[in-house]
């Protein structure tokens, strides 16, 4: 009734995860943004397009966008503000330090407050 050859198993075909072959993220993983690009979009006249660039440099480390993003806390959109305040987490400078504690203060937005 059973069959007691266990040959045909492959334990290694059988639990194998897809995701092992990925190996750890990193050197390949490098960010797709120019900064030369996303630079002048962080003043752009479309919140869009400000918002887009404030996320870019959440993973962009580029010292040059820290006065635009710290411009960019006061901004009329939240999805913006929210967004250069993250970005301003990845680009830490002294100079951003009382900007984000005042948004922090006054913003009605919580995920302003929160980022």
């Amino acid at each position: 009734m059973y069959d007691d050859d266990l040959t045909t198993l492959n334990p290694d075909l059988e639990f194998a995860d897809p995701l092992d072959d990925l190996g750890p993220p990193g050197e390949d993983a490098a960010p797709q943004y120019d900064p030369e690009v996303m630079l002048p979009l962080l003043t752009s006249p479309e919140p869009q397009q400000r918002m887009l660039a404030a996320r870019a440099f959440c993973e962009l480390e580029e010292p040059r966008a820290v006065p635009a993003l710290i411009q960019l806390l006061g901004d009329l959109c939240p999805l913006v503000r929210v967004s250069a305040a993250y970005a301003l987490g990845r680009n830490p400078s002294d100079a951003a330090v009382d900007s984000l504690i005042a948004q922090l203060d006054t913003d009605w937005n919580g995920y302003v407050r929160k980022g």
